[in-house]
């Protein structure tokens, strides 16, 4: 096997410290064989660790992760001027990222409307809202990507799972957002069943990002530990492989 570590073990039993040291040699064979088989595992990974650049399309799941962050901190601590801006990232981000679907909390007009009930009398912050509120599509640049946004749901106790496609040297990008208090686990796989990427972390929201070293599929893996079916959001830079 390529990169092996090859060490000749004589076959004397006479002496006993002569055993012990052809038992430590065949450890030492085994250890070095196990290195090499590490290595070769790796190799096999369908992912190419070396830095890369974003695209449009990863830029953009990643002002829909920012715009999320800054959400749910402004919710948390009741800061009507994180919701305010968390509001003006999520309406510059193209279709369909903008979130101009008034039904969810994080889109832009939920997030100003909330953003208006704290700042209640204060006129700067009430001001702010309303130059958010004026922004014309004409004023905002239009990036021309390729993301699926999906809003799909997850059982209790249960996963939900999608396949990928991806050419090589094309930087990929998963995220997903509970749309409850609820932690979902995200695992990333290439075609392999080579574990990639987990995009487990501090706050709710899960993001995975890679570059495959070859073309091929992987497997979106996200599950669901606790005890009530939770609504999500999946934001993609691919569309999804029918099944």
């Amino acid at each position: 096997m390529h990169g092996a570590v090859v060490i000749a073990c004589p076959r004397v039993f006479s002496f006993s410290p002569m055993r012990r040291w052809r038992l430590r040699c065949y450890a030492a064979v085994i250890l070095g064989a196990s290195f090499a088989l590490g290595a070769l595992a790796a190799q096999q990974q369908n992912v190419d660790r070396s830095p890369a650049a974003d695209t449009d399309a990863t830029a953009a799941i990643a002002q829909l992760r920012l715009s999320d962050t800054l959400a749910d901190f402004g919710e948390k601590y009741a800061d009507p001027l994180a919701l305010i801006e968390a509001a003006k990232i999520r309406k510059m981000l193209p279709p369909p990222l903008d979130g101009a679907d008034a039904a969810g909390t994080h889109s832009w007009p939920s997030l100003l409307a909330r953003a208006s009930q704290l700042a209640g009398s204060n006129r700067n912050t009430q001001a702010l809202i309303a130059d958010v509120r004026r922004l014309k599509l004409r004023e905002i640049p239009v990036i021309p990507i390729g993301v699926t946004l999906l809003h799909k749901q997850i059982k209790q106790k249960s996963a939900d799972r999608a396949e990928v496609r991806f050419a090589a040297g094309e930087m990929a990008m998963v995220y997903i957002r509970p749309l409850t208090a609820a932690d979902l686990d995200l695992f990333v796989y290439d075609d392999l069943n080579n574990l990639i990427c987990t995009g487990g972390s501090d706050e709710h929201n899960s993001q995975c990002r890679w570059r495959p070293r070859h073309d091929g599929s992987y497997l979106i893996d996200v599950r669901n530990d606790s005890a009530a079916d939770v609504d999500y959001e999946l934001a993609i830079n691919r569309e999804l492989v029918p099944r």
